[in-house]
């Protein structure tokens, strides 16, 4: 299949369709890097949890985010 007509495709999923193809590409890669990079995204995701359970940051809704940076930059 050619490249362009993959990606034409492919940006035709649902969200959640896009999110699982991302992921099952991401998994094919054979990276010595993606196994640090997945242990850096870990390591990130317990921080802000982290912070987020002794009250330092609070949570933002992911609509409300979208729209403030649509607005900041469209």
């Amino acid at each position: 299949m050619d490249s362009l007509l993959l990606k034409e495709e492919a940006l035709k999923l649902s969200p959640f369709e896009k999110a699982q193809l991302i992921d099952a590409l991401w998994q094919s890669l054979e990276s010595p890097e993606r196994e640090s990079v997945d242990q850096a995204w870990l390591q990130e995701s317990q921080d802000r949890l982290s912070a987020y359970r002794r009250g330092q940051i609070q949570a933002v809704d992911g609509a409300g985010a979208l729209s403030e940076l649509k607005e900041r930059f469209l």
